[in-house]
């Protein structure tokens, strides 16, 4: 996906998301029944990158689109609300099915 573009996929970017992941659960178990802790995972958000990379990329995912900030304004009210009180530790991908 990223040949012939001038984005690349760093190991840096891959091991701090999964930091991160860990880091919830960690995070979920340890000030529970307190606090929740969840993390959303977002697909490529739409920016500035070049037509080749983003034709690429819509191709891999199956609603044929770049993620945008307000497709996250969703999820993370939800995970804000009383709606999720039983909801810890979980990671919520909101990227169109890219990780199918």
């Amino acid at each position: 996906m990223y040949k012939n573009t001038n984005i690349n996929n760093p190991a840096g970017y891959s091991t701090t998301k999964a930091a991160l992941l860990y880091l919830t659960k960690w995070l979920a178990k340890t000030v529970s029944p307190k606090i929740r802790c969840n993390m959303i995972s977002p697909g490529g958000l739409e920016a500035n990158q070049s037509k080749l990379f983003k034709k690429k990329y819509i191709n891999k995912v199956p609603l044929k689109r770049m993620t945008t900030a307000e497709d996250l304004i969703g999820p993370t009210i939800f995970l804000s609300s009383e709606m999720s009180k039983y909801i810890t530790g979980q990671n919520i991908f909101v990227d169109g099915g890219f990780s199918l």
